[in-house]
């Protein structure tokens, strides 16, 4: 019995990772970082790298606190919090930098840019919400029951974000192939969204 209810818990989790990959600022960002004229078809890519990111700070802290009780500081999840709004104002107006220089096509991701979706991932992860939401309920659990519910919570978040990546790459395609005229407008209005949100997002942190 007790076996079967950690296995409903588990399955909790994991549904509750694949929906948190989808909050607003993830999905802004990532939005932010695929529409990228050098990042055509690298937006699955990118949330592999964020998933990664995001997961693995959330299975260090776990493994701090429960085996040695180490518990991650109250201004660190904070400040990150605040930082997710610095973030999506960097990667709008980055963005709107890029759609401005690439009148001469498109040009491979620089390894700086490869690097980013993990670092931002590791960002979101350290975040008062997202730190909170997953380490919530191990509280009930002993240490490393605890860390095997991160790690699942984790993987629905990364499973989550991949679908959404995967999903990005095939409409962008389509609207490259099918609908030119309305491509760059689309991506301009990514660019406004995501500063608009970032800016949004550090009055309210």
């Amino acid at each position: 019995m007790m076996a079967l209810g950690f296995l409903s818990v588990l399955s909790a989790g994991l549904l509750m990772g694949i929906l948190h990959a989808f909050d607003p600022d993830h999905v802004m960002t990532m939005s932010s970082l695929g529409a990228r004229p050098d990042a055509r078809g690298a937006t699955a890519r990118y949330a592999v790298s964020w998933g990664v990111g995001h997961g693995g700070i959330l299975v260090i802290a776990a493994l701090a606190l429960l085996l040695f009780d180490v518990p991650m500081p109250e201004t660190l999840p904070k400040g990150a919090e605040r930082f997710v709004g610095v973030i999506l104002i960097a990667a709008g107006g980055s963005l709107a930098l890029a759609l401005w220089r690439s009148r001469g096509g498109d040009q491979p991701p620089s390894s700086l840019r490869s690097k980013a979706p993990f670092l931002i991932g590791m960002v979101h992860g350290t975040a008062g919400s997202a730190a909170v939401f997953a380490l919530l309920p191990i509280g009930l659990l002993s240490p490393l029951l605890g860390v095997l519910y991160v790690l699942v919570f984790s993987s629905g978040v990364l499973i989550g974000m991949m679908g959404f990546g995967h999903g990005l790459d095939r409409v962008q395609t389509l609207i490259a192939t099918q609908a030119r005229t309305l491509d760059k407008p689309l991506r301009g209005s990514v660019a406004v969204l995501a500063i608009g949100m970032g800016s949004y997002w550090l009055v309210g942190a």
